[in-house]
C-alpha cells in the first residue's frame, strides 16, 4: 500500500467496505458458433479453428470511432472479415490479413501517445489490445498447424545441447568448491553429460528423470546450508535444462495439421474468446484444459502457442514503474553536522571547527534480472583550523568534497549490499600564519615565510585531510545503509514478514521480475494458479512516464478474490467486513479496521445476509474507462422470502480532479441467475437489491494527496491519473 489508507473506499455501510476491500486485497499482494471439420479430413488454414464472426468487442470499438475515422475503421473491418468470415481463404491470405492488421496496430500507438487524440484513447487502446491478443493466437495457431515432426526433432536437439552445456558448467563450478566431487557424483553430472552428448535422446530419459527427481526434492532437505547451496543459480540452470529436455522428449511424434490438433486449437481459441467477454472460472479452466490438449497433439509440443499465451494470457498481472526522481523523494535527505576539530597533523596540534553538509539520494543502476541502485551520499566539509607548533601557528580554511556510494541489490525476496566506495576532493587554503617573533618588521617577513612553508606541504596536508574525511564518513555510511538494507536490516526483516503473509494468504506471486534502468525501477509479478489465467501486454499509454505508475490487471483481482473464500459462503455484512479486515491485517502486518462514516438506515441497508454463489461469487472486468464488478449472490431477508441467486453488475468510473479521486457508480444491473417464477416478483426483488447496492456504493470523493512519514521525513505524493482500459487499472502518482 502506497499510503497509510486505501486509495478507494466506500464507507457508507459494511457491505460496501467488504466488497471494495475484496478488490483491494487482490491489488495488494472467450465464443460463439464454432465450425468443426465437415468430415474426417483436416481443413486448411484457420477456417474451422477461428470463429465465424468478428469478435464483438472489436466491432464495437471500430463503430465508436468518429466519422473522420470511418475509412480507417472500414479497412480494419475488411481485414478482420478476411481472417474470420470470408470463405475460400487459404493460410497465405490469412497471413496477409494478419500482417495488414499488425500494421494498423502500429499506427494506433502513434495516435494514443499524441495528446491531440486524447478523446479517442479508450476505443483505440481497446482495439489495440483486442487485436494483439487475437492476432498473436491466430498466427501461433497457423504456425502450429504447419509445423511437422521435424520441429520436434529440432526441439529435442536444441534442448539436448543445452543440457550438455549446463552439465559442463555445473561440473566446472563444483570442481572449484570443497567436496564438489561428491555433488558431481550425487547429481550424476558425468552420466548426464554422457547421456546428453549421445544422439538417441530417448535412451537418456531414465537417467535424466532420476536426476530431475533429486533436484525437485532439494527444498525438502533438512539442512539449511545444503538448501542454500542447492539454491545457487548453477543448480537452477541445470534443473531448467533437464526439465526442458525431458519435456521435449515427451512431445508425441505427430503429423502437421492433424484433425485432433485442429479440434484442440478450436477449443482453445473458443475458450479464450469466451474469456474476453466472461471471466468465469469455468471458461478459464476450459482454456487451460484445451491448451494441455494442444500440447499433447502439436508436433512442437505447443511451444509456439505457448509463446503467444505467455504474452497475452499467462503474462504478469501486476506491474509498476517508478522513476528515479520519484524514488528520490522517499530516499533523499539532507543533513548538517557541526563539530570541533582536534588532531595532530604534520607535527602540529590542530584545533578548530568544521561543518559537514550531506545530501543522500539514490542512483539507479541498469540490471535486467534484479533491482540495483546505489545509495549515494554527496557532501561538503567546511573547516577552519589553526595548527600550532613551537615556531608558528598556521591558519587554514578547508573545503573538502566527497561522494560515497553503496550498491544495493534486490532479487525479489531479499536485499543485499556491497562495500561502500568513496571519492574525496580535499582543498586546503592557508589563510595566514602567526610566528612567535615580536619585532613588527621581522614578524611580517617571518609570517610570509611560514605561510610559504605551509603551502609547500599543501599536497601532503590535503592527502591527510582526504584520509580523515574517508575515515570518518565511510564506516558511518556503510553502517547506516546496512542497518536498512543489510542481511539483518530493517527492510529485510519487514520483507520476510510480508512474504510470509503473502504465502499464508496464497497471494505470493508464482512469477516475478525486478529490473532497473538508469532512470526507472520496474516490477512485474504474476498471481496465477495452474487452472487460472494471468495478464496481457499493457499498452504503453497506460504508463505515465514519470512518477510512479501501478498497473493491476483484472485477472490478479479475480484470482486474489477467489483465494479469500467467498464461494458458497453465507455471510452477514459484518462477517464480510470482518473477513476483509482479517485479510488486510495479515497482509499489512498491522491491525486494520474498516469504519463506516454514516451507517445506513434499516430501509437503506436492505437484506443483511448474502449467500454467495459456489462459482464466481465476485468478478471484475476492467475496460472502456470502468471497473465493472459482478456479484453472484442470494439475499436472506428477515421475516420475508429469501431472494435466490442474482447477478448484480455495477460499473465504477474513476476520475481525478484538482483535489480528489472521484468514484462514480453507474447504473446497477440485476438479473436472476435462474429464470424467475414470476416477472413481477423478480422486478420487486431487483428493486430491493438495487436500493441496497446504490446505498452501499454512492458517489465518493477522496483526497488524491497523501502524506507519508519515513525516518521523521514527511513526503507528499498525489494520484494524478487513473485509467481503466483493456483489462488494466492504471494508477499514477507524482
Amino acid at each position: 500500500m502506497i499510503a497509510g489508507r486505501p486509495f478507494f473506499g466506500f464507507k457508507r455501510m459494511p457491505i460496501s467496505r467488504g466488497l471494495c476491500g475484496a478488490i483491494l486485497a487482490g491489488v495488494l499482494i472467450g465464443g460463439s458458433c464454432w465450425l468443426s471439420a465437415a468430415d474426417d479430413s483436416p481443413g486448411t488454414g484457420l477456417r474451422g479453428v477461428l470463429p465465424q464472426t468478428i469478435p464483438s468487442d472489436l466491432t464495437a470499438a471500430i463503430e465508436s470511432l468518429p466519422d473522420n475515422w470511418k475509412p480507417w475503421g472500414a479497412a480494419v473491418s475488411a481485414d478482420l472479415a478476411t481472417l474470420y468470415e470470408k470463405e475460400g481463404v487459404d493460410s497465405a491470405e490469412q497471413r496477409k490479413a494478419i500482417g495488414a492488421l499488425r500494421r494498423r496496430m502500429a499506427s494506433i500507438n502513434t495516435y494514443v501517445g499524441d495528446p491531440r487524440y486524447r478523446s479517442l484513447l479508450n476505443p483505440l487502446v481497446t482495439l489495440w489490445g483486442g487485436l494483439k491478443r487475437r492476432l498473436d493466437t491466430a498466427e501461433a495457431a497457423l504456425d502450429t498447424l504447419e509445423r511437422g515432426p521435424e520441429s520436434r526433432a529440432a526441439q529435442i536437439d536444441s534442448a539436448r545441447r543445452q543440457v550438455a552445456r549446463e552439465a559442463q558448467s555445473l561440473d566446472a563450478y563444483l570442481g572449484s568448491v570443497r567436496n564438489g566431487s561428491s555433488w558431481v557424483k550425487y547429481l550424476h553430472v558425468s552420466e548426464v553429460k554422457g547421456a546428453a552428448g549421445g544422439q538417441s535422446g530417448e535412451n537418456s530419459a531414465a537417467t535424466l528423470s532420476s536426476v530431475q527427481s533429486l533436484l525437485k526434492d532439494k527444498n525438502s532437505v533438512s539442512d539449511a546450508r545444503t538448501r542454500d547451496f542447492l539454491a545457487k543459480p548453477q543448480f537452477a540452470a541445470y534443473e531448467r535444462a533437464l526439465d526442458a529436455y525431458l519435456a521435449a522428449l515427451a512431445v508425441p511424434n505427430t503429423a502437421a495439421n492433424n484433425p485432433d490438433l485442429r479440434k484442440n486449437l478450436s477449443d482453445l481459441l473458443g475458450a479464450l474468446e469466451q474469456y474476453e467477454t466472461s471471466h468465469t472460472s469455468a471458461v478459464t479452466a476450459a482454456a487451460r484444459k484445451a491448451y494441455d490438449a494442444v500440447r499433447a497433439t502439436a508436433p512442437d509440443g505447443g511451444e509456439r502457442m505457448g509463446q503467444a499465451l505467455r504474452s497475452d494470457y499467462f503474462n504478469y498481472n501486476v506491474r509498476f514503474v517508478a522513476s528515479e526522481a520519484y524514488l528520490g523523494k522517499f530516499v533523499g535527505q539532507s543533513r548538517d553536522e557541526n563539530g570541533p576539530v582536534r588532531d595532530f597533523i604534520l607535527g602540529a596540534d590542530v584545533y578548530g571547527s568544521q561543518t559537514t553538509h550531506t545530501d543522500v539520494g539514490v542512483d539507479l543502476v541498469p540490471c535486467s534480472n534484479a533491482a540495483e541502485f546505489d545509495v549515494v551520499a554527496r557532501g561538503a566539509v567546511a573547516s577552519s583550523t589553526e595548527g600550532i607548533t613551537d615556531q608558528a601557528t598556521i591558519f587554514t580554511s578547508g573545503n573538502h568534497y566527497f561522494t560515497a556510494s553503496k550498491r544495493v541489490i534486490f532479487n525479489g525476496d531479499r536485499f543485499s549490499t556491497q562495500p561502500a566506495r568513496i571519492a574525496v576532493n580535499a582543498n586546503n587554503t592557508t589563510t595566514g600564519a602567526d610566528t612567535n617573533i615580536r619585532i613588527p618588521l621581522v614578524k611580517g617577513f617571518a609570517n610570509r615565510i611560514a605561510v610559504g612553508k605551509a603551502e609547500q606541504k599543501r599536497g601532503e596536508s590535503e592527502a591527510i585531510a582526504a584520509s580523515r574525511v574517508q575515515d570518518k564518513v565511510l564506516p558511518q555510511f556503510n553502517a547506516e545503509v546496512d542497518k536498512q538494507f543489510g542481511p539483518s536490516g530493517a527492510i529485510n526483516r519487514s520483507m520476510a514478514k510480508e512474504i510470509s503473509s503473502l504465502q499464508e494468504l496464497q497471494l505470493y506471486p508464482d512469477a516475478k521480475l525486478w529490473s532497473s534502468t538508469d532512470t526507472e525501477l520496474k516490477f512485474a509479478g504474476r498471481l496465477m494458479a495452474p487452472d487460472e489465467l494471468g495478464g496481457s501486454e499493457p499498452n504503453p499509454a497506460l504508463y505515465l512516464g514519470r512518477g510512479l505508475t501501478v498497473l493491476v490487471h483484472e485477472s490478479v483481482i479475480n484470482n486474489a478474490i477467489d483465494r479469500m473464500g467467498f464461494a458458497g459462503q453465507t455471510l452477514t455484512d459484518d462477517q464480510v467486513k470482518a473477513k476483509i479486515e482479517d485479510t488486510l491485517s495479515r497482509l499489512l502486518d498491522r491491525d486494520v479496521q474498516l469504519k463506516d462514516e454514516k451507517p445506513a438506515t434499516e430501509e437503506e441497508a436492505g437484506p443483511k445476509t448474502l449467500v454467495f454463489d459456489k462459482a464466481d461469487p465476485i468478478r471484475v472486468q476492467v475496460g472502456d474507462g470502468s471497473l465493472v464488478m459482478t456479484i453472484r449472490a442470494g439475499f436472506k431477508q428477515e421475516g420475508k422470502e429469501d431472494i435466490p441467486t442474482q447477478i448484480v453488475t455495477l460499473p465504477l468510473q474513476f476520475t481525478v480532479d484538482m483535489k480528489n479521486v472521484v468514484i462514480e457508480p453507474g447504473d446497477v444491473s440485476i438479473a436472476a441467475a435462474e429464470p424467475p417464477e414470476s416477472a413481477a416478483k423478480q422486478l420487486a426483488r431487483a428493486g430491493v437489491i438495487r436500493k441496497k447496492i446504490s446505498t452501499a456504493f454512492p458517489r465518493r470523493e477522496q483526497s488524491r494527496v497523501y502524506h507519508l512519514t519515513r525516518d521523521n521525513k514527511r513526503v507528499q505524493t498525489a494520484i494524478t491519473r487513473i485509467r481503466a482500459l483493456d483489462g488494466w487499472l492504471s494508477v499514477s502518482f507524482e
